[in-house]
């Protein structure tokens, strides 16, 4: 393999870095807490990207206790975002109600394949975002899911479908600062 100069780093929670106006930060996992886990999904990279005003958390397979982990030891204006990548494909070992509620999504998007053997997503997963009225988008259903901002609004295409999601009144701080 060829090297060219490229510097390699291990991310760390609190890291992150900025590309032209898009702000990624890395909220999980910590290195000490991923050496304590036996199970591979506790050790999901979560990430949270701020174009102007408005955020995406990706939260990869992250499940209830990796999410317990994160709202810890992460500063609650982290975890604000608009929309929110569902943890571990809706499963109902994520998306905990506690973690919901500090998220506060506007939109809720699962990765998960038609008919899978797990039966993704749990219904009580999908109820804790009916609970909150927040409408969720599912690969399974829907398709290819595409949500773009210009750093204000959202707009969605689904299934065939487009909308817009207007700015809110709610400023998305950025947690690097």
């Amino acid at each position: 393999m060829r090297s060219n100069a490229v510097v390699w780093q291990r991310v760390r929670p609190g890291g992150g870095l900025t590309v032209d106006d898009v702000t990624v930060e890395v909220l999980a996992p910590d290195s000490a807490w991923t050496a304590a886990q036996h199970d591979a999904n506790e050790t999901s990279v979560v990430l949270r990207l701020r174009f102007r005003e408005v955020a995406f958390l990706l939260t990869g397979d992250a499940e209830a206790n990796e999410e317990a982990w994160i709202l810890e030891h992460a500063d609650a204006n982290a975890l604000r975002a608009d929309v929110l990548k569902v943890g571990h494909h809706g499963s109902r070992t994520s998306s905990t109600a506690a973690f919901v509620n500090a998220v506060r999504p506007r939109l809720a998007l699962v990765s998960v394949g038609a008919t899978n053997r797990y039966g993704h997503p749990s219904p009580e997963t999908l109820q804790t975002f009916a609970a909150r009225d927040v409408p969720v988008l599912r690969t399974d259903r829907d398709g290819t899911v595409i949500v773009s901002t210009d750093g204000h609004g959202l707009t969605v295409r689904a299934h065939g479908d487009h909308w817009t999601l207007p700015a809110t009144q709610k400023k998305i701080s950025n947690a690097m600062n």
